[in-house]
């Protein structure tokens, strides 16, 4: 109730105000919004760069653009900035990742989207919303602001969004029946082929989850009325984005990443697409954010201990709650008959099944990471991606997951 009223007495007249003293910028300017859990941020690069290659001025507003720290959309104030900036820069497009919380704090009042993208839906967010079915309801205000919704008709929330719409509608998806249909995909250690509505395509992007942000982007594309020669030279080489499965090199012969997965739902999807090219163990660093969900933890765990062989459960971003707190209950979704606890240092060698351990400085699972692995194997660091800084406690500190990556080696290097 307390949420409701402050979105309606303060943020929305923040947005009011700051649209006004703008001049409406957006109205300049052809927007395209893109919500859901997962997937928001590669889809709008994916579109922003398939946009600027077929001749159009595009710019995107998205997590690893954000002028602030752990937010996704800016404040109206700073939002309606951007869009005025862009308004006088000549760009004519603007892709936007939309939040639910943008949403049900109207940051994007105002604002009317040429096209409405939805990702997928899962369990996020469930210390703001009191259940699904509101997390559900935030997304779907964004389709009250679009002349068309683009749905993944494979979501298990399609339905319901598809019931509370107003506006024509486009769908894409593998397994329903789509405006929009992938089939004939075919996975190497280099590369995907695919084919869309009898187009066939090839992209470097070998991740199977993937072929979702792609029929999303080829669907709002296509309404758009641009070239797929366009699309089809843009993906053969998809585009690299800071923090979303970004290699780091090394001497190692160790395959080390970097990912911004931080839900039950994406960490099922990334660790499931690198474990068919894991020639040695999969190495999990991840952890769960303070002050935010907690139902979603064990949920996390359970997740991380089905797929790798080896996780290193440490701190997020804390804030005010105890990391011996949090990680316990990502514990709790371990099943403890099928995994092995072990101390940090005391690596047992040669147990098998699923290992795993807890830190509480985020250096320091690094470094036990990179210690304990082997040539040929495969560590991926999930939930910080592309962040500068991690929060602990009320501070702020400096934070990059790849230094993290490369301190590590450095000190494996100088023990070797």
């Amino acid at each position: 109730m307390l949420k409701t009223l402050k979105n309606w007495l303060w943020h929305l007249p923040q947005a009011i105000f700051w649209n006004f003293y703008y001049s409406f910028p957006s109205r300049k300017l052809t927007l395209i919004g893109v919500t859901g859990t997962d997937g928001k941020t590669t889809t709008c690069t994916l579109l922003q760069k398939l946009l600027e290659n077929s001749g159009i001025h595009a710019g995107v507003i998205s997590t690893i653009n954000s002028p602030g720290l752990h937010t996704t959309s800016p404040s109206p104030k700073i939002l309606q900035k951007i869009l005025y900036d862009f308004s006088r820069s000549g760009y004519t497009h603007v892709v936007c990742e939309v939040t639910s919380h943008a949403l049900s704090q109207f940051r994007y009042w105002g604002c009317n989207f040429k096209i409405g993208i939805i990702t997928n839906i899962s369990h996020e967010h469930l210390d703001y919303y009191k259940n699904m079915d509101q997390y559900v309801k935030a997304k779907e205000k964004l389709f009250t602001q679009s002349e068309l919704a683009i749905l993944n008709h494979d979501d298990e929330y399609f339905s319901d969004i598809k019931k509370s719409l107003n506006v024509k509608f486009k769908t894409y998806g593998l397994k329903n029946k789509s405006d929009y249909t992938a089939d004939r995909i075919k996975i190497t250690p280099e590369n995907m082929t695919f084919r869309i509505n009898r187009h066939n395509f090839i992209t470097d992007s070998n991740y199977d989850y993937q072929i979702y942000n792609i029929l999303a982007c080829f669907s709002a594309f296509s309404e758009l009325k641009l070239d797929s020669n366009v699309f089809a030279e843009t993906i053969a080489h998809f585009p690299e984005i800071k923090g979303r499965l970004e290699l780091v090199d090394n001497n190692l012969h160790l395959r080390c990443i970097v990912d911004f997965a931080h839900t039950p739902n994406a960490l099922s999807k990334v660790l499931s697409s690198l474990k068919p090219s894991v020639k040695g163990r999969l190495i999990v660093i991840f952890g769960a954010t303070g002050g935010r969900d907690k139902s979603k933890r064990p949920l996390m765990g359970d997740v991380v201990s089905k797929i790798a062989d080896i996780a290193i459960i440490t701190s997020d971003d804390t804030r005010n709650e105890n990391i011996n707190t949090i990680n316990a209950q990502i514990i709790s979704g371990i099943n403890p008959k099928k995994s092995t606890y072990f101390e940090a240092d005391k690596f047992p060698e040669n147990q098998s099944g699923f290992l795993y351990t807890q830190l509480s400085n985020r250096q320091d699972a690094f470094n036990l990471a990179v210690k304990i692995a082997k040539s040929g194997d495969t560590i991926i660091a999930c939930g910080k991606g592309h962040e500068t800084s991690i929060l602990l406690g009320k501070t702020e500190y400096p934070w990059s997951e790849t230094e993290a990556f490369r301190t590590a080696f450095r000190l494996k290097e100088k023990n070797v």
